[in-house]
């Protein structure tokens, strides 16, 4: 089974970016929080099968309020997220959490953001409100509890407001916009795009230095939709992508668009010369043999070969 970090064991890194929009305009600013990768209570004999891949928080500041972007699965990772962020945006309110998809390892943390914050508002587009709503009434935040067993996952649920048909809101005077896309790792899937920054939160339509989760972009037809939505961020021509998982030491640029897409199309190729799982994980292991989250690449090779239904 997969140890128990605690909060203390659990090391966290963040980034930072100054942002002036406009020589009138306040300076904004936007840090990233990477929670930690942590153990998984799987079986496995190759150890790095047993850890989960670290996970993106996006913190966008203005003059006096904020808006999270995800926020993660346990209530250790979300305990550190909140003290994380009363340290980094003092004295200023956090009006809204953006949540980019529906996968409980950037949504489930918002139960614990909302007892620190109970003035925020959890907001996401309708498509992943909805989506989110679906996933708690049909139990499949158990799978998420089978991964980090014995209390690890918050306790409660949520109701996420849906954001009008635009996916517009703003903080201080600012327009912020979710925007569904097609597909990505999953059908509910959105990004928050910033234009006064040029600044786009990905979710896992963009993908760090982690191997990508295609358990539910398990067909061809599936992996084209996920390529239109990486064109349609491209087209945006942002100058800041922050990925759904990454290496804290990741830099968050356009070149992750690339890089995602690059993965996706490799993971095709390789598809239509393997025999089997084994030979397609083995294939984009030597392609990729830096990336973390092996337990996900098993996963994905093997719902590949063999498709079924899991969105």
């Amino acid at each position: 089974m997969g140890k128990i970090l605690r909060r203390s064991q659990l090391k966290s890194t963040e980034q930072v970016h100054g942002v002036a929009t406009q020589a009138k305009l306040s300076p904004w600013r936007l840090n990233v929080y990477v929670a930690p990768a942590i153990p998984i209570a799987v079986e496995n004999k190759d150890p790095l099968k047993t850890w989960f891949s670290p996970i993106t928080c996006t913190l966008i500041q203005g003059p006096t309020s904020a808006v999270l972007v995800d926020a993660p699965s346990t209530v250790d990772l979300s305990e550190g997220l909140a003290e994380w962020i009363k340290k980094t945006a003092p004295g200023k309110k956090l009006r809204f959490i953006y949540t980019t998809h529906a996968h409980g390892d950037h949504y489930l943390g918002n139960i614990v953001i909302l007892r620190h914050f109970p003035e925020a508002k959890s907001v996401a587009t309708s498509t992943v409100a909805e989506a989110i709503k679906r996933e708690f009434a049909g139990g499949r935040v158990d799978f998420w509890k089978t991964l980090f067993p014995y209390g690890q996952v918050p306790e409660g649920e949520f109701s996420p407001e849906s954001l009008p048909t635009n996916g517009e809101f703003d903080i201080d005077g600012h327009s912020l916009f979710g925007i569904d896309i097609p597909h990505s790792d999953t059908q509910a899937s959105s990004f928050l795009h910033v234009p006064a920054l040029r600044l786009v939160v990905c979710g896992d339509i963009v993908y760090g230095d982690c191997y990508q989760f295609f358990g539910e972009a398990n067909t061809t037809e599936k992996r084209k939709k996920w390529l239109q939505s990486l064109d349609q961020i491209a087209a945006l021509d942002p100058h800041i992508v922050v990925p759904g998982h990454k290496r804290a030491s990741r830099a968050d640029g356009p070149y992750l668009i690339e890089a995602t897409k690059s993965y996706i199309l490799a993971f095709e190729e390789e598809l239509e010369k393997s025999k089997n799982a084994e030979e397609l994980e083995e294939a984009m292991l030597r392609r990729y043999p830096q990336r973390w989250n092996r337990f996900l690449l098993q996963m994905s090779c093997t719902s590949s070969v063999n498709p079924t239904d899991l969105a």
